[in-house]
């Protein structure tokens, strides 16, 4: 699983950005104030030539299995008109070109993931039919796994490898099942999210994905991915013309470090903006996931595919979301766009949880993700595949706008605990972000009850309704097994193997998780930033990273849809779970899950 140092597991290479890249883009100055060395000297953008669909018709024969996961995509999105206002219809789409999929499928309107509304776990539970407490994956990236000699926290990679459902038994995913069905055929699995490509690879080759694509690591005939501007895509036509925010600044307000750091990830220009576009390969556009996918389905045909197109997630962590019209109004000081560009309305409207957030930025990001969806449906057409293949559409999570608030104390979980002497970093280790956190107790557990009631007692001032209010819910053990009304299920959040039977030998489970409430984020603790798989230095002061997220209960809302040849299409309104995917996809195709499912079988839907 990796070598140790320092507490740390370190897993293979190409997994995270490491200290020196992160300190080499970051700093230039620290002292008086600090400033982000990229934000300083940012590329200057190339244009990337749209590739046109590949026309191969394939030989392979055999009906296809294709996932295409587009993360973090809200379904509020498929209801808005091209302006993103709400009425969207025929003509006058958002995203047209999803729109043209979901009259091919049976659509299911009331769809779910399961807490936490990350991306490692439920892109997983949509392969495995599983939800978080049955595979023991609850961190995004990576996540704690156990105390070394010196009390430290072990922290690994995500991996199959500790995946275990309720009974202790590995966790079994449709690529097993049909690797063992169809041991002949090749699956293969593309992701703009690298980790969760490295989260499938196998120890013993050929058992379930033979195809693994990433950024950093992908088949060379492959082209590696290029640069190219989130908030101004290639196929935005104004690119010169609508706004985008810059960053904050460093002051003003509070003057910690944790304050001024925060400040430097504030605006659609931010530095984690900066950085997401200048690693391409780490971040690569939908753009290069799409021709890439059709460059392997020519070269290798493959039977089993999972697509994740990531930047809609990448996008919504930088630039904002834009589900919700009713979150956007006019600017407090008007926008004037460059000399020769025309002042459309629509350039006027922001965020009022933050309002450095253009709404028209954030609807470039959509309708460009839309774009590339059509290219690779028009792509695997044309290559004789869709005809043949049952396609399963959708999201892992929804994403919301965070709350813009200059007191970073109002959030800052493990201050508010170390305060009342309740935790320290030798007892307590926090692994948390964006809407998110757990904690995990290394002793002195006789004090989770008492800050839990600190916590749920703790009111901070909501900047966009002026109300004093606590800023989450927090779970213990208790209620991760017997549920929350109105949060989660019993169980959802409880791994009974981990902890009742092996009692945290293999693997520590939370002793805390909280879940921020309406926009809240919880603050990035220990260097790590789980949700683009970052690994900042770990001296690092915690800070607020995101405009945009998700985890907690607000962005369990996801898209599902599932696209059979000659099969019935329509809405259906009954609720599903993300995990009912997976199930249903092995029952069309016959495969055996090995391990505890928790999906419904929605395959007599479809006939």
């Amino acid at each position: 699983m990796g070598q140790k140092k320092n507490g740390t597991l370190y897993g293979r290479p190409g997994r995270k950005i490491g200290r020196r890249p992160f300190l080499k883009w970051s700093l230039s100055l620290i002292g008086g104030g600090i400033l982000g060395a990229w934000g300083l000297f940012p590329w200057k953008e190339k244009v990337v030539p749209l590739r046109p669909a590949l026309s191969v018709k394939t030989s392979n024969e055999r009906e296809k299995l294709i996932f295409v996961a587009i993360d973090a995509l809200h379904p509020g999105y498929l209801d808005l008109d091209s302006k993103g206002m709400p009425g969207g219809s025929d003509g006058n789409w958002l995203m047209p070109n999803i729109r043209a999929f979901l009259t091919k499928s049976m659509w299911y309107r009331d769809a779910k993931a399961f807490l936490p509304a990350a991306t490692d776990m439920n892109h997983l539970n949509a392969l495995a039919g599983t939800s978080t407490a049955q595979t023991g994956i609850i961190g995004v990236w990576a996540q704690p796994t156990g105390w070394d000699e010196e009390g430290r926290a072990v922290i690994a990679p995500t991996s199959l490898s500790f995946a275990r459902d309720d009974q202790g038994r590995s966790v079994d995913t449709l690529f097993h099942a049909w690797k063992r069905k169809y041991p002949d055929s090749k699956t293969m699995l593309i992701t703009g999210k690298e980790w969760v490509g490295e989260m499938f690879r196998q120890e013993r080759p050929g058992t379930a994905v033979d195809i693994l694509a990433t950024g950093p690591n992908h088949p060379d005939y492959l082209e590696p991915p290029k640069r190219e501007g989130l908030a101004d895509p290639v196929t935005d036509r104004d690119a010169a013309c609508d706004p985008e925010s810059k960053r904050l600044g460093i002051f003003g307000g509070r003057l910690g470090l944790s304050d001024i750091w925060t400040r430097l990830y504030t605006g659609q220009r931010s530095l984690l903006t900066l950085q997401m576009e200048h690693f391409a390969n780490h971040f690569p556009h939908d753009r290069w996931i799409v021709d890439s996918t059709l460059e392997i389905f020519r070269r290798e045909d493959p039977d089993l595919a999972y697509i994740l197109l990531a930047q809609c997630d990448d996008a919504g962590h930088c630039i904002g979301n834009a589900s919700d019209p009713s979150e956007f109004e006019e600017a407090l000081t008007p926008y004037k766009p460059p000399k020769g560009c025309e002042g459309k309305p629509e350039y006027q409207l922001v965020s009022k949880r933050n309002r450095l957030l253009y709404k028209e930025a954030i609807l470039d990001v959509i309708r460009d993700v839309d774009i590339q969806f059509g290219r690779l449906m028009a792509g695997l057409e044309k290559q004789g595949v869709l005809g043949r293949s049952k396609v399963i559409l959708l999201s892992d999570h929804a994403a919301v706008n965070h709350l813009s608030s200059m007191n970073f104390s109002s959030t800052d979980v493990m201050g508010l605990l170390k305060g009342a002497g309740l935790a320290d970093d030798k007892t307590v280790y926090a692994f948390s972000v964006s809407s998110y956190g757990t904690l995990y107790w290394r002793g002195r557990k006789e004090k989770v009850s008492e800050a839990k009631k600190l916590l749920l007692k703790h009111k901070a001032l909501n900047p966009q309704t002026g109300e004093m209010e606590c800023p989450w819910w927090v779970l213990d053990r208790n209620d991760m097994k017997n549920g929350l009304e109105g949060i989660c299920g019993p169980g959802e959040l409880y791994h009974r193997y981990y902890i009742e039977v092996d009692r945290e030998r293999s693997m520590i489970w939370p002793d805390l998780i909280i879940l921020a409430k309406n926009g809240w984020q919880i603050p990035v603790y220990n260097g790590h930033v789980p949700n683009v798989g970052i690994k900042a230095p770990k001296w690092m002061w915690p800070w607020r990273v995101y405009n945009g997220g998700h985890g907690s209960v607000d962005t369990l809302p996801i898209v599902a849809a599932i696209s059979v040849p000659g099969g019935r299409t329509g809405i259906q309104q009954k609720p599903i779970r993300i995990a009912d995917l997976g199930v249903t996809a092995a029952s069309l195709f016959g495969l055996e899950l090995k391990s505890t499912t928790v999906g419904v079988d929605l395959s007599s839907d479809l006939a």
